[in-house]
C-alpha cells in the first residue's frame, strides 16, 4: 500500500471501490476504525461509505475484484484475510465511526471547544435572518458610520440589502481586510485632471478641417461622467479608433498618452476608495454579527468554519484537540476532493501535515476526486487545491484511474472524443469494458425558440415516446438539465402530453413557485386587491387570452384561508398534489389578510410525490448519480451574467490581490486585466466541468438536445449525429397505466396493461387525498383494536376532518375499518403482540414511516394501509423497501409484510413474499 496517495478518478472509473478497498486495506493492517478519519461532501455519500464498508466486509471473499485488490493492498494472502475477516467485521461494528462529511467534522470540532470562543454549546445552526440583522445593524452605527455607508451606497449606487451579498462573499474567503484611508476628495481633484487633456483631444478634433460627424459625436460631452463612458479612450492610440483617423498626429498622440496616465490615475484612486470603503463597513458588520450571533444563539454554516479555522490557528494544539476529540487521527480518507474549499483545507491542513510529517509510525493520507467534475466554484470548491497538495508535498504519489465501469463503449468514446481535443484543459482517455450503446446529438430548433414556446418541449416528449417503444423503460430515463425552473416547466410540459406518466423530481424548488399553487395565489390576490395584475398573471399561467375576465364565487371575507384556497383550486380546475400541499400549510395563516401579506415569504419546498418513475433533474443534482438513459437539454436560458462586485485573484490557492470592478478599468490597469483573464479561462473551465458531468451519466444511451443557435455545447463542437444503436431496458415499462388517453395525440405508446378503475381515475384528488388521510388517522389514534377504540377515534376524525369530508364519507371510514378488527387473519396476526403505528424508519439515508409495525415472538410484522382497490406495482415496491431494512437492522429472516386494502366490502390483507 502507498503510504500517500492521491487518485485522479473519472466520472464511472470506480473511486467509491478504490475508497472502500484502502479502508478495509487499513483495517487488515492493524488501524482502528476511529482512527481513519474520512470525509465526504454529503451526508448521503458518508451513509453509502459506511454501508459500502460494512457490506464488503460481511462478503468478503465473495466478490473477487475487491478480494484482488484487497489482497495487492493490504499485501495480506486471501487465507490471511479471510482469517481476519470476522475480527475487523467485529470491531467495525462495534466501533465509534470517524467517517463524516466535512461540515460535520468541523462542526463536530466547534461543539467541543465553543467555550474558548465565548460561544454556549446548544447553539443553532440556521440562515441569517438578514432582514432583521441589516435592520438592527443600521440601528448600531455611529452617525459618522451611517454617513459613510450613505455616502458609500450612492457613490457605487447600491441598494443597502445587496451590500450584504458581496459582505458574505468576504466572509466565505475568512482573510483579513484592512481599509485604507484614502481622501474621497482627491477622486474629484483626479477627474479634473483628466478632463484638462479630455478637453484638449476635443478642441483637437473639434478644430480638425477632416473630422467627421461621428468624429465630432465622439467628443461630445461636458463633464467628467459623460466623458469616461466614450469608447475611444479604452484604444491604445487615437489612431486606432477609426473615427479619430483623419485627424491623428503627433500632438494628438501626446495629448492621448497624457490623458491615458491621468486615467489609470483615477482609477486606481478611485478603486482603492472604493475596496477601502467596503472594507471598513465589512470589518463594523463582522463586529456586529458576531455579537448578534451570540446573542441570537446561533451560527451560519459560513461562522462555523471561520470560527474553527481561528480555533485550531490560534487557540489550541493539535494534542488537545484529540484528546476532546477522544480520537487521533492516523489515517486520512478525502472523497470529492475537488470540491473542498480552501477554508476547508485551512482547517484540515495541521493535520494532514502531521500524518505527512516522515516518522516511521503506521500513518497514511489518501484522497481520490477529478477536476474535471469540479461544479462548485460558487460555492467555495477550489478544484486547484488537487495539484497545490501535490506540488507542495513530494511525499505524496498520483495515480490516474482510466477505465469506465459505468457507460458503453460508445458513450465513453463520444466523450472522450469531445474534450481530448480542448486545448489546456486536463483530460486522460477512458476505456471501456461494455460494447455499443447508444449517443444522438438532436438539433432541436423548438428549444428555447421564442416563436414556439408553447412546444417548446415537443421534440422531448417525441423521443420519450419513441424511447419507450422502442422498449425502454420509463423509469429508466433521466432528462437532465440547467435549472429548476427547467425542471418545473418540463415536468409541467410532460404532465400535460402523459398524464398517467409516473414522473419523479428532484427539486429543491418553493412550493409557492410551482404553477398551479402560483395560480392560485395570484387568483386570490385578485379577490383581494381587484387589481388587473394579479387576473393577467392568473391568465399567463393557466393559458388564457389576455384580458379573460373570472366569474368566481368565492367569498373571502367569511371562509378560513385553507377553505378559499380549497373553493379557488376546485373552482380553476388546478387540485394537485402542490395545491393539497399549500391548503396543508395555510393553516399557518389566521387569516387572508395574513395570506395575502406573508405567502409570497413561505419556504416549504415543492410536492414529490412520486418514489419512482421518469426522473427530471438539474446537472447540479445529478452529480453522483447514474442513469440507463439521459436526455440531456442545452442551457435553454442564457447564463446570468455576473453581477459580483469584487474580483479576487488566486496565485495558486494563495489570494493575491481583490479588485473593484469598475466599467472600463482592465483598459487601464494590466493586473486587472489579467486577473480577469484568469477569471474568464476559470468560467469558462466551469462551463466545460458542468458539461462534463452532464455527459457521463448516462450508461447506455444519451441523447443531447442541442439548440440551433447559442448552444452551450458549441464549447465542444459537437454537430449533429447519431452513434449504435438504443439498448433496451432489463424490464418492460410500467411506469404509465393509461397510454390510449395520451392528449399528445401523435404518440403511440401502446395498449394499457390492465383497466383503471374510476376510483383510481381520481386517486390524485383532493377528495381522496383527505379521505386517505383521514383513514389513517383514525387507525393511529386507536389505541387497541377493538369497537370502543374505533368509535373513540371516528369522533376525533369527525372534529378534524369535517371541513373536507361529509357525514357518510366519515361513516364510509368506520365501514372499513370495522372489517379489519373482525378479519380473523389479521386479528390472529396481532393477537398478544406488541406493536407502534407510524413507526419511523431511517434507512439509507431516507426517512419512511410504517403505518403499522408490530412484534411477536421473535417474529417482525409490517402492515401498510391503502384505500384504493387497485394493487399497484409501487404498493409493492414501497412495502418490500421498509421489508427489507427491517430485515437488515434486525439482522432477521423473521420479517413478514402485508399491505391492506382498506375496501368498502372487505378488509384484504396481500402478504409480500
Amino acid at each position: 500500500m502507498k503510504k500517500f496517495l492521491a487518485l485522479k478518478a473519472s466520472a464511472g472509473s470506480g473511486k467509491t471501490f478504490a475508497l472502500t478497498v484502502r479502508y478495509i486495506s487499513l483495517l487488515l493492517k492493524g488501524a482502528k476504525p476511529k482512527e481513519i478519519l474520512t470525509l465526504t461532501f454529503t451526508n448521503k455519500a458518508a451513509n453509502e461509505m459506511s454501508e459500502r464498508i460494512f457490506k464488503t466486509l460481511q462478503n468478503l471473499g465473495e466478490d473477487e475484484a475487491y478480494l484482488e485488490q484487497i489482497i495487492k493492498n493490504s499485501g495480506f494472502s486471501k487465507e490471511k484475510i479471510l482469517e481476519k475477516k470476522e475480527k475487523i467485521l467485529d470491531d467495525f461494528t462495534n466501533a465509534s465511526l470517524s467517517i463524516f462529511t466535512i461540515d460535520k467534522f468541523v462542526n463536530k470540532i466547534l461543539r467541543e471547544f465553543c467555550g474558548y470562543l465565548g460561544i454556549s454549546d446548544d447553539f443553532e445552526i440556521k440562515e441569517d435572518d438578514i432582514e432583521n440583522l441589516s435592520a438592527k445593524f443600521l440601528e448600531s452605527l455611529s452617525l459618522d458610520d451611517f454617513d459613510k455607508l450613505i455616502d458609500f451606497q450612492l457613490y457605487e449606487k447600491k441598494k443597502y440589502s445587496s451590500l450584504f451579498d458581496v459582505f458574505s462573499e468576504l466572509f466565505e474567503k475568512n482573510e483579513t481586510f484592512k481599509p485604507l484611508n484614502i481622501d474621497a476628495s482627491l477622486i474629484n481633484v483626479q477627474k479634473e485632471q483628466c478632463m484638462k487633456f479630455a478637453f484638449q483631444v476635443k478642441e483637437h478634433i473639434l478644430n480638425c478641417t477632416n473630422a467627421s460627424n461621428s468624429a465630432l459625436k465622439a467628443v461630445d460631452f461636458e463633464n467628467f461622467d459623460e466623458f469616461i463612458t466614450k469608447s475611444w479612450i479604452t484604444k491604445n492610440s487615437p489612431s486606432e479608433y477609426n473615427y479619430f483617423k483623419k485627424c491623428s498626429n503627433e500632438h494628438l498622440e501626446s495629448i492621448f498618452s497624457n490623458l491615458k496616465n491621468e486615467i489609470e490615475v483615477y482609477y486606481k484612486i478611485r478603486a482603492g476608495f472604493s475596496l477601502s470603503r467596503l472594507f471598513y463597513l465589512f470589518n463594523l458588520f463582522k463586529e456586529y454579527k458576531t455579537k448578534y450571533n451570540r446573542a441570537k444563539n446561533y451560527l451560519h454554516f459560513n461562522d462555523i468554519s471561520n470560527l474553527v479555522y481561528e480555533l485550531l490557528s490560534t487557540r489550541i494544539d493539535k494534542e488537545f484537540l484529540y484528546f476532546r476529540l477522544d480520537s487521533k487521527f492516523s489515517h486520512i480518507l478525502i472523497d470529492e476532493f475537488q470540491d473542498t474549499s480552501l477554508l476547508q483545507y485551512k482547517i484540515l491542513e495541521p493535520l494532514i501535515k502531521e500524518i505527512l510529517s516522515g516518522d516511521n509510525s503506521f500513518k497514511t493520507f489518501f484522497y481520490v476526486g477529478d477536476t474535471k467534475q469540479s461544479i462548485y466554484r460558487f460555492r467555495g470548491g477550489k478544484r486547484e487545491l488537487f495539484d497545490y497538495v501535490l506540488k507542495t508535498n513530494t511525499l505524496v504519489e498520483v495515480e490516474v484511474l482510466n477505465t469506465n465501469f459505468r457507460s458503453c463503449e460508445n458513450v465513453v468514446n463520444f466523450v472522450n472524443n469531445s474534450f481530448s481535443q480542448l486545448i489546456n484543459y486536463e483530460y486522460h482517455d477512458q476505456n471501456a469494458i461494455y460494447k455499443g450503446g447508444f449517443v444522438e446529438v438532436f438539433e432541436d430548433d423548438f428549444l428555447a425558440n421564442k416563436e414556439k414556446k408553447d412546444n417548446e418541449f415537443e421534440n422531448i416528449a417525441k423521443k420519450i415516446s419513441q424511447l419507450m417503444q422502442n422498449g425502454v423503460n420509463s423509469n429508466d430515463i433521466a432528462i437532465l438539465t440547467y435549472t429548476n425552473d427547467d425542471v418545473l416547466n418540463i415536468y409541467s410540459y410532460l404532465k400535460k402530453m402523459f398524464p398517467s406518466l409516473k414522473i419523479s423530481t428532484e427539486m429543491t424548488s418553493k412550493l409557492i413557485n410551482q404553477e398551479n399553487v402560483k395560480a392560485v395565489i395570484n387568483a386570490i390576490k385578485y379577490f383581494y386587491f381587484k387589481e388587473d395584475l394579479y387576473k393577467e398573471n392568473l391568465n399567463a399561467i393557466i393559458g388564457n387570452e389576455p384580458n379573460t375576465s373570472f366569474d368566481l364565487d368565492v367569498d373571502i371575507k367569511n371562509q378560513s384561508v385553507q377553505e378559499i384556497v380549497l373553493q379557488t383550486a376546485d373552482l380553476l380546475k388546478l387540485t394537485d398534489d402542490n395545491v393539497i400541499k399549500l391548503i396543508e400549510e395555510c393553516s399557518k395563516f389566521k387569516n387572508i389578510v395574513d395570506f395575502i401579506y406573508e405567502i409570497d415569504k413561505m419556504e416549504t419546498s415543492i410536492e414529490n410525490s412520486e418514489q419512482i418513475g421518469l426522473q427530471i433533474l438539474t446537472i447540479f443534482k445529478s452529480k453522483g448519480l447514474e442513469f440507463h438513459t439521459v436526455l440531456l437539454l442545452d442551457r435553454i436560458k442564457q447564463k446570468n451574467a455576473d453581477k459580483n462586485s469584487l474580483l479576487f485573484e488566486y496565485d495558486d490557492v494563495h489570494l493575491k490581490n481583490i479588485y473593484y470592478k469598475i466599467a472600463n478599468i482592465e483598459s487601464f490597469n494590466e493586473q486587472y486585466k489579467k486577473a480577469q483573464e484568469k477569471e474568464k479561462a476559470l468560467a469558462k473551465d466551469d462551463e466545460l466541468n458542468i458539461l462534463y458531468v452532464a455527459m457521463t451519466r448516462a450508461k447506455k444511451n444519451m441523447i443531447i438536445f442541442k439548440k440551433q443557435n447559442k448552444s452551450v455545447f458549441d464549447l465542444l463542437s459537437l454537430n449533429k449525429c447519431a452513434i449504435g444503436e438504443v439498448i433496451k431496458s432489463d424490464e418492460k415499462s410500467i411506469n404509465y397505466e393509461k397510454a390510449n388517453k395520451v392528449i399528445y395525440k401523435p404518440l403511440d405508446l401502446g395498449t394499457q396493461e390492465k383497466p383503471v378503475s374510476k376510483e383510481n381515475e381520481k386517486e390524485y384528488s383532493l377528495y381522496s387525498r383527505y379521505f386517505g388521510i383521514a383513514t389513517h388517522y383514525c387507525l393511529e389514534m386507536m389505541n387497541q383494536f377493538d369497537q370502543a377504540s374505533l368509535d373513540y377515534s371516528i369522533s376525533l376524525v369527525k372534529n378534524r376532518f369535517s371541513s373536507y369530508l361529509h357525514d357518510n364519507d366519515i361513516e364510509n371510514i368506520k365501514k372499513r375499518i370495522k372489517k379489519l378488527i373482525e378479519n380473523e387473519t389479521f386479528k390472529k396476526l396481532i393477537e398478544n403482540a406488541s406493536f407502534n403505528k407510524e413507526q419511523s424508519l431511517l434507512y439509507k439515508g431516507e426517512l419512511k414511516i410504517i403505518d403499522l409495525f408490530a412484534i411477536k415472538d421473535n417474529k417482525y410484522y409490517i402492515f401498510d394501509y391503502k384505500t384504493t382497490k387497485d394493487e399497484l406495482q409501487e404498493h409493492k415496491l414501497q412495502v418490500n423497501h421498509y421489508k427489507k431494512a427491517i430485515s437488515k437492522i434486525e439482522n432477521s429472516d423473521e420479517v413478514y409484510a402485508f399491505i391492506i386494502y382498506l375496501n368498502e366490502d372487505e378488509a384484504k390483507l396481500v402478504e409480500l413474499k
